[in-house]
């Protein structure tokens, strides 16, 4: 499972660069590895089948977790300024009515970089600013909390619709490579499959990529791959207030457990989490 905790520098940059970038590999395309044998999965979710996409127990319950991280980045005379918003998500998923309790966290972290106290922390503060049970239903989140904010719960697996038409980069696993296709998406592509749900506004596009890895290559009907997590990341230009243009960053992952983890756990910590968020309602 995943954990990030503290973001150094232009990290979705960076990953989008790693994205691009490649391996630097000459081989030909055709001719690296083994082919991954993706179709069926990205087809459940150009077409919102969860039921396929997260491998639930057989009564529709599946675990998971989803962190986004919202970047800000400015440029002033003491240094590069950066805000980021953590949201953390854990909780069950229905498949049958498309709805997710748990609990969701947000943390903000702000740091100035500089040459002078490059390798210091004295600038670096983390704030916790909430903790609080939500509901995630219709394509909105809601906290027990009603004075909360939790509109940076995202949760767009459900609603990735035209995925299905894009052809992936690269849909090979070379050796010692993960087991991952990606999109890279031009702005088009981007307003029709994301932005129609995040409702971003932007003034400059940069970039947007999709990565779907898979716990294997290959998918055998005796032995189905299963998506292992989804990695979503966006880079584009704003216009702050006084008309000074910010660089900002959103990468939204998620994370999925296994078939045998869902029949055991998922139901009962499904309840769970509804009674407790319908007693601090």
């Amino acid at each position: 499972m995943k954990k990030k905790t503290k973001v150094k520098g232009m990290i979705i940059m960076t990953i989008v660069a790693s994205l691009l970038g490649g391996c630097g590999s000459s081989k030909p395309e055709a001719l690296k590895g083994t082919k991954i044998e993706y179709e069926r999965l990205v087809k459940a979710l150009d077409e919102g089948d969860m039921q396929t996409v997260m491998t639930p127990s057989d009564d529709g319950y599946a675990y998971v977790q989803e962190q986004g991280i919202y970047s800000t980045y400015e440029e002033k005379e003491d240094g590069e300024h950066s805000k980021i918003i953590y949201q953390t998500t854990e909780g069950v998923y229905n498949t049958k009515d498309k709805s997710l309790y748990g609990d969701t966290t947000q943390n903000i972290v702000t740091d100035i970089k500089n040459e002078k106290e490059a390798w210091t922390n004295k600038n670096y503060k983390k704030e916790n600013v909430y903790n609080t049970n939500i509901l995630y239903k219709k394509g909105q989140g809601i906290s027990s909390n009603q004075n909360l904010d939790v509109s940076t719960v995202k949760f767009i697996i459900d609603r990735l619709q035209g995925i299905g038409k894009l052809k992936p980069k690269d849909d090979r696993q070379g050796f010692d490579e993960p087991k991952r296709i990606y999109y890279s998406l031009t702005e088009s592509q981007f307003q029709e499959i994301i932005n129609d749900k995040l409702q971003l506004q932007y003034d400059k596009f940069r970039n947007a990529t999709i990565s779907l890895y898979f716990t294997q290559a290959k998918d055998y009907k005796e032995n189905p791959m299963e998506i292992d997590n989804i990695d979503i990341v966006i880079n584009y230009d704003k216009k702050a207030e006084e008309g000074k243009m910010l660089q900002h960053g959103q990468q939204i992952i998620v994370n999925f457990r296994d078939k045998e983890y869902n029949t055991e756990n998922a139901k009962t910590k499904y309840l769970e989490y509804e009674k407790s968020f319908n007693s601090n309602k």
